[in-house]
């Protein structure tokens, strides 16, 4: 397991050897390699999660978490469990439930395959170099 936990790390003092804490990891790098992607469902971490195929489980806090968190779940590429109220049990089921499904899985690896296919960042580029030489 690799947690960010921001600047608090020194706040977590026993943690089991297979949870790796730190105040940042390159993202990206950790999400392709990842079978379950934790987050607050910010539209970078819920497009990278889709990217890469992997099902998110969003906690939201925010803007953009709301929305992502009741796409997730409508588009059946992830769930969502309140930041408040929460209970192990249900995390637990929530976790063990999107490891498991493998028409999720399906979907995901479809996505991520025509995410690969579409050149976004050189369409954007371009786009931008239009509007400058204009």
């Amino acid at each position: 397991f690799i947690v960010n936990v921001g600047g608090l790390r020194d706040a977590y003092r026993a943690v089991p050897d297979n949870v790796y804490l730190d105040a940042w990891f390159p993202q990206p790098s950790v999400v392709a390699k990842s079978d379950l992607f934790i987050h607050h469902g910010g539209n970078n971490s819920f497009c990278e999660a889709l990217r890469f195929g992997v099902p998110s489980l969003i906690m939201p806090y925010c803007w953009d978490g709301h929305d992502n968190a009741q796409r997730a779940g409508e588009t059946g590429v992830g769930d969502h469990i309140g930041r408040d109220g929460w209970t192990e049990g249900g995390l637990e089921r929530a976790i063990l439930g999107l490891l498991t499904d493998d028409a999720m899985r399906a979907r995901l690896r479809d996505n991520a395959a025509e995410m690969a296919l579409k050149p976004g960042t050189d369409v954007a580029a371009q786009a931008i170099l239009s509007l400058i030489r204009t």
